[in-house]
């Protein structure tokens, strides 16, 4: 999950080079909103790759749950990802936002495994 997460700051922060400035989207989409956008976005893709994923609820994991959730649409979403991506420090925010939410998470997911061992 962390090499997705840094993956995904190096891809914004290389895109960044300032030479096709973009202006504010006219729906601009708050870093608050986008960081949820993605939080979401990158647990759905975790899902949609799992092995144990039922294929009737692949359905369910795709883009346009978060065009319903958020209520935004494709070219919303496109426009204010090409804004914040000119916008290094604040991506690198949202990213270490979402590296934290990540990693408590991990922490709650292992005292789960942890609680389960100590039962049997």
């Amino acid at each position: 999950m962390k090499n997705i997460l840094v993956f995904f700051v190096v891809i914004f922060c290389w895109a960044c080079d300032g030479s096709t400035p973009v202006n504010e989207p006219e729906k601009k989409i708050t870093p608050e909103i986008m960081e949820d956008i993605f939080y979401d976005l990158f647990v759905m893709k975790s899902v949609q790759n799992s092995k144990n994923l039922n294929e009737e609820f692949k359905s369910y994991f795709g883009t346009q749950y978060i065009y319903e959730k958020y209520g935004i649409d494709s070219l919303q979403l496109i426009q204010n990802q090409m804004y914040y991506v000119q916008k290094p420090k604040l991506m690198k925010k949202i990213f270490q936002n979402l590296e934290i939410q990540y990693q408590k998470i991990q922490d709650s997911l292992d005292t789960l495994i942890k609680n389960e061992y100590q039962i049997k």
